[in-house]
């Protein structure tokens, strides 16, 4: 099952999906999206006004490299559940 939040995403909005679990999927306003395996690779400040994931390096994909969103451009997360 895949659960679809939407609109711009709150900082407390976005600690309660990741406490729900992973994977999710962070989706940006410009149509990127941002794929988030486990808790590992996506880091959330207190009170801060972005989330910091890390994504494959173009160049190699065995690096990755990290990514600073700020909030305001966050307008969903896609969450798979497992049954």
């Amino acid at each position: 099952m895949v659960l679809r939040y939407s609109a711009m995403m709150t900082h407390a909005e976005i600690v309660a999906r990741m406490e729900n679990g992973f994977p999710l999927t962070i989706h940006v306003a410009d149509g990127r999206t941002f794929e988030i395996p486990h808790r590992d690779f996506c880091w959330l400040p207190p009170r801060s006004s972005v989330v910091m994931v890390a994504v494959p390096s173009p160049e190699n994909p065995e690096e990755t490299i990290s990514r600073w969103i700020p909030l305001l451009m966050v307008s969903g997360i896609s969450q798979t559940l497992t049954a």
